[in-house]
């Protein structure tokens, strides 16, 4: 994700970044559209609200009346309801007076019937079911969160943890369930491991496929978690396997989206991606204390 190299960007980079070696280059804008990405309007510090609708019919607004109250000011005191009656499916009626866009059109009710969007103002209402229950996400684009945020801090730049793993396929790719902070899951499609030697000790760590099936993902938690790195554990993508290799850059390692919000839900690295190994490179702890963001 991220790792196309423009080269209008990468001339616009500082001059010890240019000047670096073309791998290192690539890393460090990598990381510079991760920041950015971390810090936009619609990313992890502009989530508000997570709430949950009853089955019937729930009004949602600003005022403290509402059954789903906006915890934002600029919120119209009553955005609209939202009529469930358990499923997957719900419709949200727009109240009068409130203009709401779905997709940049204007809209008086959305039928939900998968995860949709919403935009009143200046906010974004996601709206969807998860594990039986219909949830409305809040995003402010000019929330307090966000304007205090420090962009993320790295591990200095060591090519020794950019490894060329061996790629094992499973016989068949398997579905693998995967435990969510927020205590429910998600089936993930898993379709092989890769394993590499790393100070001596041999690390294997299971895959899954993107949501668009055009990369890997791990999720792992190595020896720094809990003090240099976040708890939980963190994140790496990687491109398909190719010739039974997978390239794995762990100066590209990053922090879920709940290390800087815990309003976020993420998946736990599950116990076979545990490792006591330690991976100093990649992101570290957010905020990280004693450092300059």
């Amino acid at each position: 994700m991220r790792r196309f190299l423009q080269v209008a960007a990468l001339l616009s980079l500082p001059i010890a970044i240019r000047a670096a070696d073309p791998v290192t280059a690539e890393i460090l804008k990598w990381r510079g559209d991760h920041d950015r990405d971390v810090l936009a309007a619609d990313g992890p510090f502009t989530l508000v609200a997570r709430l949950t609708a009853r089955q019937g019919l729930s009004s949602i607004g600003r005022d403290a009346s509402n059954d789903l109250v906006v915890p934002v000011s600029t919120a119209p005191p009553r955005v609209g309801t939202i009529e469930w009656r358990g499923g997957d499916r719900a419709t949200f009626h727009v109240a009068r007076g409130v203009t709401a866009l779905v997709e940049g059109k204007p809209v008086s009710e959305v039928v939900i019937s998968k995860p949709v969007d919403i935009r009143i103002g200046d906010l974004s209402f996601r709206a969807g079911t998860r594990n039986g229950a219909l949830r409305v996400s809040i995003q402010d684009p000019n929330s307090a969160m966000r304007r205090s945020a420090k962009p993320p801090v790295w591990f200095s730049v060591d090519l020794r943890y950019r490894v060329t793993a061996a790629w094992t396929a499973f016989a068949q790719p398997k579905m693998v369930r995967i435990p969510d902070t927020d205590g429910g899951s998600r089936e993930w499609n898993s379709p092989g491991y890769a394993s590499f030697m790393l100070d001596g000790q041999r690390i294997r760590l299971q895959a899954v496929l993107t949501p668009d099936g055009k990369e890997l993902s791990f999720f792992f938690r190595d020896g720094t978690a809990g003090h240099e790195t976040y708890g939980a554990g963190r994140f790496l993508e990687a491109d398909l396997p190719k010739d039974g290799k997978v390239l794995m850059d762990f100066n590209e390692a990053y922090n879920p989206f709940c290390n800087y919000n815990p309003l976020y839900i993420c998946p736990i690295p599950p116990a076979e991606n545990h490792t006591i190994t330690r991976i100093p490179a990649g992101e570290r702890n957010y905020p990280h204390p004693g450092e300059e963001h």
